[in-house]
């Protein structure tokens, strides 16, 4: 068993007209500088993450975002239902998915090597769907837990890639180097 067989990718997940909507509508949303940690320890610190954030939440006072967030968390689900069944696990009821994030990274955008899951929220697994292909950089990698063997996910539009949130998968978005990457991450608990 590999771990890199346990990071799921799924191609055209959403339909294009409304991926193409959900970009349009995300240009004109008021992303704010991501923070790092949990709690009252969250900060900025563009020296381990430089992205900006718009978070979607079922209780939104803009009905737009209710409406992304009940859209997004389906196909999510419909992704997770998917990553249980293709790795044949018998409990794929993974609990829900406890946040979903717009995030838009610019140029010289990044994420430096992390995990996921930790003390103050211990997610179980991790989504991103990418939106959009028209940047260069900003590469979703992955490797191993001790380092080594490091690959890298092929930047495709409605991509979605799922994998386990813990200590397993270390992960990275690489600078992006032109234009804007736009992606939705979500998380299970």
């Amino acid at each position: 068993m590999e771990i890199k067989n346990y990071i799921k990718i799924y191609d055209n997940v959403i339909p294009y007209n409304t991926l193409s909507s959900l970009l349009k509508y995300i240009n004109i949303c008021n992303f704010e500088e991501t923070k790092i940690g949990g709690g009252e320890n969250e900060k900025t610190d563009f020296n381990v993450r430089r992205t900006f954030t718009y978070p979607l939440t079922y209780l939104h006072k803009k009905l737009t975002d209710v409406h992304w967030a009940n859209f997004l968390t389906y196909y999510f689900n419909n992704g997770l239902k998917n990553y249980g069944n293709d790795n044949k696990i018998l409990d794929f009821s993974w609990g829900c998915i406890n946040t979903i994030e717009i995030l838009k990274y610019q140029n010289t955008g990044f994420y430096t090597w992390h995990t996921d899951h930790f003390a103050e929220i211990p997610r179980t697994m991790s989504c991103i769907l990418l939106l959009n292909n028209d940047y260069e950089g900003g590469n979703l990698c992955f490797r191993n837990p001790d380092g080594t063997g490091e690959w890298e996910v092929e930047v495709k539009a409605n991509r979605m890639i799922i994998w386990p949130s813990n200590f397993l998968y270390p992960h990275t978005v690489k600078p992006v180097t032109k234009g804007t990457r736009y992606s939705v991450v979500a998380w299970a608990l």
